[in-house]
């Protein structure tokens, strides 16, 4: 019997592979704990882990800051939203060791984030806490992968549903109206709108782009990707001129073709970081409403689509990596209902033309 009684000391002893394994469990007080404990022994034994010092692990909190955040730096081209996106977590579950936190805690953490507001009193996406909750999984898969004796409490936590996609573009009247306010101390700001609308870039590629990436003779402007300056997918892709953003950027040319950087701060000479408080302000003077810049690059993307140009077109244009991300942006417009109503309307007229042609041919002569 592997599991006997000496005195008031329940203890084990067992065999395992020609080896015995034998000692006292003082904390057992009636048999079936005993076993347990005797179970728990045995799979120590299989496991190799017998007679070891477990290690400890270490807080949530310590593993964050010291090993995850530094590993983030190295390795992701968008660590700066993991700083952002640990200090929640931090504050909610930082005190406890990782062995400790179970997939209860977590789902705690969910309800609670969700139910939360935002520094602006607004309801807080269900994408916000599911990037949480993927970056807390992330920190526990680098933490087994360095050797830490814990399971990743995530894995058995659901994420929340996400229907966060937005419809939102530009019509021509609403693109008139943004255009008429972009003048005196707003005037720098229409040179981005324009080549937002017709090159799709994003904001961050059109602040950091360099005359030096603008090839008037090819008619290209290169999106780049560098140590300095890095696109979103990390890949680097050209994009063809149109009349009007060539236009646009020959203008800039003759103001500040002698500087590095097309768009770039009047007083610091260093390349614009943000523009926010200026496009906000100029939307809501033009009566826009729910309206973000990067929604003129959704505006592009909407109106390449509505001219018939293909997805895998939209997609080399804008710098995706998968089909489904373009087709987010490929909205139908109103105006491309219409034509393609009529296009079906047409091809019933041309049908319907041909019809007393087919039934005057099969008429049976009379007898």
């Amino acid at each position: 019997m592997s599991v006997f009684k000496r005195g008031s000391k329940w203890c084990y002893d067992f065999w395992v592979n020609g080896k015995r394994y034998r000692g006292s469990i003082p904390e057992a007080r009636v048999k079936a704990q005993a076993e347990r404990a005797e179970h728990a022994i045995r799979d120590q034994v299989y496991e190799g882990t017998y007679g070891k010092q477990r290690i400890r692990a270490p807080l949530l909190r310590d593993f964050i800051t010291d090993t995850f955040l530094p590993w983030s730096k190295v390795n992701k081209r968008t660590w700066v939203h993991d700083e952002f996106r640990s200090r929640p977590l931090i504050k909610a579950l930082g005190n406890k060791p990782m062995d400790e936190i179970s997939p209860i805690l977590i789902e705690k953490y969910k309800r609670d984030r969700r139910a939360s507001k935002t520094a602006r009193g607004g309801e807080r996406a269900p994408s916000t806490v599911n990037r949480e909750l993927e970056l807390l999984s992330k920190a526990f898969s680098l933490a087994i992968d360095q050797g830490l004796s814990i399971s990743n409490p995530c894995r058995r936590v659901k994420r929340f549903r996400e229907d966060n996609e937005r419809n939102r573009y530009l019509s021509d009247q609403e693109e008139a109206r943004l255009l008429s306010v972009l003048t005196g101390p707003r005037a720098e700001l229409r040179p981005l709108v324009v080549l937002a609308i017709h090159t799709g870039m994003r904001r961050g590629e059109l602040l950091s782009l360099r005359w030096a990436n603008v090839d008037f003779e090819r008619g290209l402007i290169h999106v780049m990707n560098s140590q300095r300056e890095q696109t979103k997918t990390g890949h680097s892709r050209s994009i063809p001129m149109n009349q009007i953003a060539r236009r646009e950027l020959l203008g800039l040319h003759r103001e500040t073709g002698h500087t590095e950087y097309v768009f770039f701060n009047d007083k610091t000479k260093k390349p614009r970081t943000d523009l926010k408080n200026g496009f906000g302000t100029a939307c809501v003077i033009a009566g826009l409403d729910d309206f973000r810049f990067h929604d003129l690059r959704h505006t592009a993307a909407t109106r390449l689509a509505n001219a018939g140009t293909n997805t895998r077109e939209i997609m080399a244009i804008l710098g995706h990596r998968c089909i489904q991300t373009s087709a987010r942006y490929t909205h139908a417009t109103d105006e491309g209902l219409r034509r393609a109503m009529e296009a079906l309307a047409q091809r019933q007229t041309r049908t319907d033309t041909k019809v007393p042609t087919i039934a005057k041919q099969r008429q049976v002569p009379a007898a």
